[in-house]
């Protein structure tokens, strides 16, 4: 087996989440439950860390998941000739891991934060759509990000919500 060889292997396995992308079903989903389930034993284990995440540190992190997305997507798409595919779901969890930014990382919270980013990135409303458009791995990490920014931004909301509401009875 050649450098390259292994290398492609490397990157076809961080791309799909260690193969996971490859299990029939929905690979998107398995994605991001694995983004929350992560979370939630990072929250469990380093008590008040994460909850809510710290702001510099989640974004630094949330940066480098983008940056390899776009970078590990391109490759995919070249190497299987097609946009977006469904093998690759390093790009669900770049959107995933943006949905709980500045949340407090309660069970409801990463439940609702769940399917809110998956109700989202499967319905692809404007401008998520439009964003998978553009090019290469750009295209198809940005849409995901997109969803996931939405997601937060409406989970944000909804507490903001139940929290009136709980105050005000």
């Amino acid at each position: 087996m050649t450098s390259q060889t292994l290398l492609t292997l490397l990157r076809r396995a961080l791309a799909s989440l260690l193969y996971l992308g490859y299990v029939p079903g929905a690979p998107g989903t398995y994605g991001s439950a694995v983004v929350v389930g992560a979370l939630w034993f990072l929250r469990s284990r380093i008590d008040g860390f994460f909850a809510p995440a710290p702001p510099l540190g989640y974004w630094l992190a949330g940066l480098a998941l983008i940056a390899v997305s776009i970078f590990l997507s391109n490759d995919a798409e070249n190497t299987f000739g097609s946009r977006d595919p469904k093998q690759i779901i390093i790009d669900e969890c770049a959107g995933q891991w943006l949905v709980f930014l500045m949340i407090p990382l309660t069970i409801r919270t990463l439940v609702l934060g769940f399917f809110l980013f998956r109700f989202l990135d499967v319905v692809k409303p404007f401008p998520v759509h439009r964003l998978e458009e553009l090019e290469d791995g750009v295209g198809t990490t940005m849409d995901d990000v997109a969803a996931g920014v939405m997601a937060n931004v409406a989970l944000h909301a909804l507490l903001w919500i139940y929290h009136g509401i709980k105050a005000w009875l």
